[in-house]
């Protein structure tokens, strides 16, 4: 299956030549065929022009030639599983976070791999895809693995944010013959020691309406989608642990870079940061409407 998109917004990958960058490319190329869209394959790396106060000396042409290796074997990856997949490569200069970040700009998605090597030419780290899918203004995939069976597991909190992480999760499962299970975590947290009054009631409350709020936008979804299985689970647990634990049995597990915010929201940039750190199976990080004005964060 695929979906209409615009042929002018490619999917983007790094890669850095380790396994999971691999896999993540494996994954993209997937992707960019399921969109009828191409696949443009990234690698940046860090020019060192000095070490503990002295000038390294080494040949500058080197790391280009090796990056331009490691997307040459990436997009041959790519092509072979996805005959006929137009691909183009890219060695930038720089930082990975921030090169990633200018790479994705018009980007319908970017796809990491969890975690790479963490040398000087490495790419893919850890705290890069936590990094970046905190503030690429596209949805951001991190790929653990190559499970391609399971649900599609979303969690959704009543916010508009939320509901744009709703309709990536049922548009990936449409696109992919998946279910989509909508998860959720109906928390309320009263401080250690705090009386109960008519603060936490109306805490309560709002977390109600919120969870009102979601099942109006799950029942919307799966009218406009009636060939995806959509189900809603509510579920009183710390929303974190919930989505870690729910999504096991995922093939992909999407998440709303923030939500509501307060004791009452589900998709906290906290929580989707833990969800990224946690989770087992592959994650996409989906942005709300306001994203930052450049991608030379000074977080990043």
């Amino acid at each position: 299956m695929t979906r209409p998109t615009d042929p002018n917004r490619p999917v983007v990958v790094g890669v850095d030549g380790s396994a999971l960058a691999d896999t993540a490319v494996l994954w993209a190329a997937a992707e960019a065929e399921r969109r009828g869209t191409s696949l443009h394959v990234v690698h940046a790396f860090v020019h060192l022009h000095a070490i503990g106060g002295y000038v390294a000396v080494f040949d500058a042409a080197e790391p280009v030639e090796i990056g331009g290796e490691v997307c040459e074997r990436a997009a041959r990856a790519a092509r072979e599983a996805v005959p006929g997949l137009t691909v183009t490569t890219e060695v930038r200069v720089g930082r990975a976070a921030p090169e990633l970040l200018k790479a994705s700009l018009g980007a319908s998605v970017l796809v990491l791999g969890a975690r790479g090597h963490g040398r000087v030419t490495g790419m893919i780290v850890g705290s890069v895809s936590q990094q970046v899918a905190m503030y690429a203004r596209c949805p951001v995939v991190v790929v653990r693995g190559t499970a391609e069976q399971g649900p599609v597991v979303v969690g959704v909190d009543g916010s508009p944010a939320a509901a744009g992480a709703l309709r990536f999760a049922v548009e990936h499962a449409a696109a992919t013959g998946a279910s989509v299970r909508a998860v959720r975590a109906e928390y309320v947290e009263m401080p250690m020691g705090a009386p109960p009054g008519d603060w936490y009631t109306d805490l309560v409350d709002r977390s109600q309406q919120a969870t009102e709020a979601a099942r109006r936008a799950v029942e919307e979804v799966a009218a406009d989608h009636p060939a995806v299985d959509v189900e809603l689970r509510v579920l009183r647990r710390h929303p974190e642990a919930t989505l870690v634990e729910e999504s096991t049995d995922a093939s992909l597990l999407v998440v709303a870079k923030r939500g509501l915010g307060g004791f009452t929201g589900l998709m906290l940039g906290s929580v989707s940061q833990g969800v990224l750190s946690r989770a087992t199976v592959s994650v996409a990080v989906v942005p709300g409407g306001e994203e930052p004005e450049h991608p030379d964060d000074p977080h990043v």
